[in-house]
């Protein structure tokens, strides 16, 4: 692909993904919602949210030596889930692809992503794909040149039909934030080896009917089920044992979970609660997630996650600066109003 001049200062794919992502997910389609009158200024992706519930991640008992590392050393953890989709408020829910974001609170150790910094929270991203939809940066970065600077989704996804198809599969029905399992889709270290994560739910005692007529249906669910009881999801890793069948730069290649079966290391446990309860909104819409906050025996892998390091950061501090939110990790984590 030739250089692309449509946007001042736009780097080659080639010579420079990262900063041509940064520049058109943070300065242009950020920057195009800001100069709209977007208020508050909202993420880059994944930007309609369902829900933020307060939650504990409980690591399992009596864990094996070889699985005890970074974070799993631990017994527990508070934690601040986020359930959102990737697409802007408003728009229907429904065949949407579902995000589930985890913050830990009280992780001791230096963070990746500022280790001169004392943050003491630790994050984890997922959402309800086993895979991404492209490769490689290089690969991000041309689909997104399609999309942003050339409008012309089209064009790429007909000579990219591995992406096309994908891309189909990610408009799933999803009846429940809490009755569908989530990946991380991209790779992480688990000390020496590579590992994919997933959440897979553990149904609960009760059920709500999803009315899906409403546009916002997954957040009239999580409410729902939650002043109910409580939800619980397994916290798996899945080894790479085979570099080519499983590899770590190649982001759309499935991880076949019956040659390499998941292994639940925590439990997440999100506790009975009123999600809209005074301030819970607000509080969890402007925490931040990034999936370098974390330890370095959970690097991320990948030149997908190093994008990820440079774009989620950058549109995270421009986000809080606009809304006037202090631009640092929260301490302790926020308790719940009716506990």
């Amino acid at each position: 692909m030739q250089k692309n001049e449509t946007i001042p200062g736009v780097p080659d794919c080639a010579a420079n993904p990262v900063g041509s992502l940064k520049k058109m997910f943070v300065d242009t389609t950020m920057g195009q919602r800001i100069a709209a009158g977007q208020c508050p200024v909202r993420r880059a992706v994944f930007l309609k949210p369902h829900g933020v519930v307060k939650a504990d991640f409980i690591v399992m008992p009596g864990l094996e030596p070889q699985y005890k590392k970074g974070i799993f050393k631990y017994e527990q953890f508070e934690a601040w889930v986020r359930f959102s989709s990737d697409t802007v408020p408003g728009v229907p829910d429904l065949r949407t692809t579902v995000g589930c974001a985890i913050k830990l609170f009280n992780v001791p150790g230096k963070k990746l992503l500022d280790p001169d910094n004392d943050c003491l929270t630790a994050d984890f991203l997922l959402q309800n794909m086993d895979v991404f939809f492209v490769d490689t940066a290089v690969d991000m970065c041309e689909f997104t040149t399609a999309g942003v600077v050339n409008h012309d989704y089209g064009a790429y996804l007909k000579s990219h039909p591995v992406t096309s198809q994908i891309l189909d599969d990610m408009q799933k029905n999803v009846r429940s934030c809490l009755s569908t399992p989530y990946w991380s889709g991209l790779p992480y270290a688990f000390d020496e080896r590579a590992i994919k994560y997933k959440l897979e739910p553990i149904p609960p005692p009760f059920s709500v009917p999803a009315s899906q007529n409403n546009k916002d249906y997954l957040a009239a669910d999580l409410q729902a089920r939650l002043n109910l009881g409580e939800a619980q999801f397994k916290f798996m890793i899945q080894f790479s044992n085979d570099p080519v069948k499983m590899p770590v730069d190649r982001a759309t290649v499935r991880w076949n979970e019956k040659e390499s079966v998941p292994i639940q290391l925590a439990t997440l446990v999100i506790r009975m609660q009123d999600i809209l309860a005074q301030g819970q909104v607000f509080y969890g819409e402007n925490l931040s997630y990034n999936p370098w906050r974390t330890l370095s025996e959970h690097k991320p892998l990948g030149t997908i996650n190093e994008a990820r390091k440079t774009v989620y950061k950058t549109g995270a501090d421009l986000r809080r600066h606009l809304n006037g939110v202090t631009p640092t990790e929260p301490g302790a984590a926020r308790q719940l109003a009716n506990p």
